[in-house]
């Protein structure tokens, strides 16, 4: 390909003077012979323009000022030029006369595309995203937009001003300021990134700031409640009402895998008589959209007759009296005390205790158990899963048994 010329000239308009006298300076734009000219917003008396030199004559303050005003142009049209050269853009006098002044292409600043992509993603709830996404990704965008805004005084930040400091120190500052567990800073930064990559697919930016940044989740310990301190709960007798309401619900969540907003919009229409003859929960998952088909077991049937008769049915048209989460897991740490449990129980807790203590410790393969807890990939479920002592020891007791001579 070749080569653009390009080339600049300052030079006055004799022909257009001010009142005061002065003429106005202009810049031509030359590329591979084609021009195109601007006025500076500067002018200046035609005896004190150097033609031969494009500048102005003289060593006083106001020449000095203006010669460096034009020498800064210059320096700005030459960085536009190669920028549009590194972005394989064809380069005129037009294009770059738009860019001097502003009017090319829209510069995005990060929040401004944030911003969008959480509006474009609140539109499609329901039919790609789920509400608990949606909710991530706006918390990841409220400590982005705290975080330029303390470390930067800055919400305007640049889309190109991304680099690795930045994300180093969002991370940081997720950590520290906002009190982020690791994992949770991840998420956050992993909302980031798809912004990044959503601003190169634009061309919006032309490096990737994540190339030498690795997202890296540590792997947790997933708690779990044994039979024997489920039994607890279930054998416990509570005197408060809402305490008893939040430990039946818990129980059910034990027995159902069901996640709190699962448990929270469960309705009749959920209810199914399965290919076995038997009561089954038949219903799409709030986070994933994915069916999950849950055969109801006795102690999860037995909770669902006691609240038969509770206003939720009509009020909400819902099968149980579920509180708000932030209420549910407060009054869960009353009842863990009550029954002299010593874990934190919360509503995730409940669904891990399906996975382990109920299905998988009782021999339901691994296979089955991700499609009762309407798992699109079985990796999800072996994060939930994790194999007991009681489990092992019963797998044990069956091998030395099958091989004893």
């Amino acid at each position: 390909m070749k080569r653009a010329t390009f080339n600049i000239l300052f030079f006055i308009k004799k022909s257009k003077l001010l009142k005061n006298g002065t003429a106005p300076i202009y810049m031509r734009i030359t590329v591979n012979g084609k021009r195109s000219e601007v006025s500076l917003k500067r002018s200046i008396l035609p005896k004190l323009w150097d033609t031969v030199r494009n500048k102005v004559k003289g060593n006083s303050t106001d020449s000095k000022d203006l010669n460096e005003y034009l020498n800064s142009v210059r320096g700005q049209m030459f960085r536009h030029q190669q920028m549009l050269q590194e972005d394989r853009k064809t380069i005129t006098p037009k294009t770059l006369t738009n860019a001097f002044l502003g009017k090319g292409e829209k510069q995005w600043t990060l929040l401004e595309l944030f911003q969008e992509h959480n509006e474009n993603m609140n539109r499609l709830i329901g039919k790609e995203y789920s509400p608990l996404t949606y909710q991530r990704y706006q918390a990841a965008l409220n400590h982005i937009t705290v975080f330029c805004r303390s470390q930067y005084n800055n919400e305007n930040f640049s889309l190109s001003e991304v680099n690795h400091k930045f994300i180093a120190a969002f991370e940081f500052y997720l950590k520290t300021t906002a009190k982020c567990q690791h994992n949770s800073a991840m998420k956050h930064i992993k909302a980031l990134k798809k912004i990044i990559l959503i601003a190169i697919a634009n061309d919006y930016i032309r490096k990737d700031p994540f190339v030498n940044y690795k997202i890296i989740q540590k792997k947790t310990e997933r708690e779990c409640l044994t039979q024997q301190e489920i039994q607890k709960l279930i054998d416990k007798d509570f005197s408060i009402e809402r305490i008893e309401i939040v430990r039946d619900l818990f129980v059910f969540q034990c027995y159902t895998g069901l996640s709190y907003r699962d448990l929270e919009k469960l309705s009749k229409n959920h209810i199914n008589i399965g290919i076995d003859g038997y009561k089954w929960i038949i219903m799409n998952r709030t986070k994933t959209g994915s069916e999950c088909r849950i055969p109801l077991l006795p102690t999860a049937e037995k909770i669902l007759k006691k609240y038969k008769k509770n206003p939720c049915h009509q009020i909400k048209e819902t099968l149980l009296p579920v509180p708000s989460n932030q209420k549910m897991n407060a009054y869960l740490k009353e009842v863990a005390d009550l029954c002299e449990i010593d874990k934190k129980l919360h509503t995730h807790l409940a669904r891990h205790t399906y996975a382990t203590t109920i299905t998988l410790s009782n021999g339901v393969p691994m296979e089955t158990v991700s499609k009762l807890l309407g798992h699109k990939k079985i990796a999800t479920t072996q994060i939930y899963a994790k194999v007991l002592d009681s489990k092992i020891r019963k797998d044990m007791a069956m091998l030395m048994n099958s091989t004893a001579s």
